[in-house]
């Protein structure tokens, strides 16, 4: 097994939501590759929320959320983290990339979008900048 790309993320704690189970799993094989330690994932946006509110350790420091999901929309999930101010980073995964649906997502404070289709590489830069952003806050 090859080291992670970033070791210095093992301590952060991700949580990651999205109603595809394959996307789910290889985000989250991504994100171990990159080096990060704590992912917790499901494929339910009210279970996410309520992990948000309620984390078993400490808060999760990012969240990679599906906009399209057929229980709950990511942007009505955005509108509650940032209503609850829980601190967290916000990554959003879709296939909407309008200027209108980029627009709406940043006035609610998407911290970085990720759109599908997407390549491990590309998912490793973009959480690479946040979780550095994260490590630097702290």
């Amino acid at each position: 097994m090859k080291p992670p790309k970033h070791p210095e993320f093992r301590d952060l704690d991700v949580l990651i939501c999205d109603d595809d189970t394959m996307v789910l799993q290889l985000i989250e094989h991504i994100l171990k590759d990159l080096g990060i330690g704590n992912i917790t994932t499901t494929d339910s946006p009210k279970t996410a929320l309520r992990l948000l509110r309620e984390p078993v350790a400490k808060p999760f420091d990012m969240f990679l959320c599906d906009w399209m999901m057929p229980e709950m929309s990511g942007i009505d999930v955005l509108k509650k983290v940032r209503e609850w101010d829980l601190g967290v980073s916000f990554v959003m995964l879709t296939a909407k990339t309008t200027s209108d649906d980029v627009t709406e997502a940043r006035e609610l404070g998407v911290d970085l979008y990720i759109a599908k289709p997407f390549t491990a590489d590309q998912v490793q830069q973009k959480i690479a900048v946040v979780g550095r952003r994260l490590l630097n806050r702290e």
